[in-house]
């Protein structure tokens, strides 16, 4: 499937070059961190304003789930890229990424961020969740990772989410009183 995938490179030059911009290391998890950044300030009235710095907050523990177990999956199992697999028969049109492709790390990132997004407001967070998805197939497109390495990273980064939520309801109060603590410090 990366094949045919990336077997598209070159058809397009303008095309190639979006995708290159895309798939950037920075620009969407930028752009995602943005828009958790964004929230964090805004809404209709207080309750929409506190739900949304729940969801910030939320997201960024996700974050850091997501990363320790892509590292903790990068230290047990070492999946070459593709184009290290590969060799010729991939058009590499993106830089030799060193870290391992199983789990990619970006795609936890960002998945993390949309589904801490959309546990608190779905309208924003099936957007982040298209931008991820598309993220992903521009990944792949460059010859950066397989498919099931972007599906991996996805899995997690929800997962993450999930989990995060679920433990905010356990300890309802805990990230309440965290979040009362930051209003009284005036950064909320």
């Amino acid at each position: 499937m990366v094949l045919w995938i990336n077997g598209f490179v070159g058809t397009s030059p303008t095309f190639d070059h979006i995708a290159r911009i895309l798939a950037s290391d920075y620009l969407m998890p930028l752009a995602f961190s943005a828009v958790i950044f964004a929230i964090w300030f805004v809404g209709r009235d207080l309750a929409d304003r506190r739900r949304y710095q729940r969801g910030t907050l939320l997201s960024a523990i996700a974050i850091g789930i997501a990363n320790l177990v892509v590292d903790i999956i990068d230290s047990a199992y070492d999946r070459q890229r593709p184009f290290d697999e590969l060799g010729d028969s991939l058009q590499l049109i993106f830089y030799r990424s060193t870290d391992p492709s199983f789990p990619a790390n970006p795609m936890a990132v960002v998945f993390a961020i949309a589904m801490g997004v959309w546990i608190v407001d779905r309208r924003i967070g099936w957007v982040l969740m298209a931008a991820a998805a598309i993220y992903s197939v521009i990944r792949v497109y460059v010859g950066t990772f397989y498919p099931t390495d972007v599906i991996g990273g996805a899995v997690i980064g929800i997962l993450a989410a999930l989990i995060t939520w679920f433990i905010f309801e356990l300890l309802k109060p805990v990230p309440e009183i965290f979040l009362r603590i930051l209003r009284g410090i005036g950064v909320a």
